[in-house]
């Protein structure tokens, strides 16, 4: 891009340095994440925040800056900018930063005293932009850079050898449900996940995940009307597979790629068939996994891998696939029992837990499977009615492991239930969210 271009864009982005002002949304709540942020401010590294399109990455960005303003840091040593309108570049940060210093600071960088604040929006744009930050990182300048991705392969691997040691890399997903009811202004303290009672505002609480089963974790939604939902996100969907997947990646099957996210929608929380997809999809095994590659680094999607001992017999095993949010059942309709199942699933992966599920040999499955303290194992039968038939398959398992307590989530059984020297509590899908 033509530097005469490129400073328009600079200016035209950072009008913070005229009005001394950050332009936010008119309703927002500090994500879990954001104090940590803001103590990192004060740190050497580089930071990284990535995640799906549309879970609030900016907001959060936009959020930084303001509290870099309140703090008193001078409005020009705060920049932004965002790649994101831009075609796939090569050297463009250095060419930025050079324009930035020489016009609007008006001396060399090198030359500051204060620390200045450089704020790149989805970096994944740009071809080595790790070796290009690194060049600015290992002098030892009064610089600070905050980045942001929708590509983890992009921006792991842009990350990797350059930057190793010098970045602190946080993950962003959808809003959880304690975030929800926060936006919701329902302030409530995490509750013990093996000493739950029930809170003082249940009933508001459980209607308002009636609500939150509905509208998903993409805080877009929130201030948008129901009837616009859908179109708003399509639009993010698209952009993700051919703004960051197919400008980033070798996709010759556009048709394969859609159409194999649709599927997984529909399937989240269910095992995968490679034969199946490829026989639907009528294409190879190999363009198969490849693109769930993408899907999966784009984080529109999430792999749980088969429970086993030995790590070669997991491997032999197929996967569950589960969509990033329930919300993508706006665009195809995805079972209730399985959009709880994805609930559950995606409110423990953002606390960083590996997840497994297991199957016995006559196909009993049990759904959740992961290590805190101690094996946690959950089922989710989103029923008001549930027997011991239901629950083959955890039986089962923990028969095998010998393992003497598991957790049912229920629609709004709550109790606890003894059997042959094991521990069964039955919770409520949306007491058992304010755990976690």
């Amino acid at each position: 891009m033509k530097d005469e271009e490129l400073l328009k864009e600079i200016i035209a982005q950072n009008i913070h340095w005229e009005s001394g002002k950050i332009e936010i949304p008119n309703k927002i709540i500090e994500r879990t994440v954001s104090s940590q942020l803001k103590k990192e401010l004060n740190e050497k590294q580089v930071i990284a925040l990535i995640g799906l399109r549309s879970v609030g990455k900016t907001t959060i960005i936009k959020l930084l800056m303001k509290h870099l303003l309140i703090n008193k840091i001078e409005p020009k040593k705060i920049f932004y900018f965002s790649l994101d309108g831009l075609q796939k570049e090569e050297k463009i940060i250095k060419q930025i930063i050079d324009l930035y210093s020489r016009n609007l600071l008006r001396k060399p960088i090198n030359e500051s005293k204060d620390t200045i604040y450089l704020f790149f929006d989805e970096i994944q744009k740009v071809k080595d932009w790790g070796e290009e930050i690194k060049s600015y990182y290992d002098k030892n300048l009064k610089i600070k850079f905050i980045i942001s991705g929708s590509s983890s392969m992009n921006i792991l691997k842009g990350s990797g050898e350059s930057l190793v040691g010098r970045i602190i890399i946080h993950k962003i997903y959808p809003f959880s449900f304690t975030e929800f009811l926060k936006y919701n202004n329902v302030e409530i303290e995490k509750i013990n996940l093996h000493n739950l009672a029930y809170p003082s505002k249940a009933e508001k609480i459980s209607i308002l995940f009636e609500d939150y089963i509905t509208i998903g974790g993409f805080p877009l939604f929130y201030s948008s009307p129901e009837e616009i939902r859908k179109s708003l996100l399509k639009s993010m969907v698209d952009l993700t597979f051919y703004r960051d997947i197919v400008n980033i990646f070798d996709v010759k099957r556009t048709d394969v790629l859609e159409g194999l996210f649709s599927i997984f929608i529909k399937e989240s929380g269910n095992v995968i068939n490679y034969s199946n997809l490829s026989n639907s999809l009528k294409t190879k095994f190999e363009t198969i996994k490849s693109y769930m590659g993408y899907l999966s680094s784009s984080f529109l999607i999430s792999k749980s891998s088969f429970y086993s001992g030995s790590k070669v017999k997991s491997l032999e095993k197929n996967e569950k696939i589960y969509v990033a949010d329930h919300s993508f059942g706006l665009l195809q309709e995805i079972e209730l029992g399985l959009k709880i199942e994805t609930i559950i699933f995606n409110s423990l992966k953002s606390l960083g837990f590996d997840i497994f599920y297991w199957q016995d040999e006559n196909k009993n499955e049990v759904d959740i499977v992961f290590f805190g303290k101690s094996p946690e194992v959950i089922e989710v039968k989103y029923q008001s009615k549930i027997l011991d038939s239901d629950l083959k398959g955890l039986y089962s398992f923990l028969e095998n492991y010998k393992i003497k307590r598991a957790i049912v989530i229920t629609k709004n059984i709550f109790e606890i239930k003894k059997k042959k020297g094991i521990e069964m509590r039955f919770i409520p899908a949306w007491l058992f969210l304010l755990s976690v």
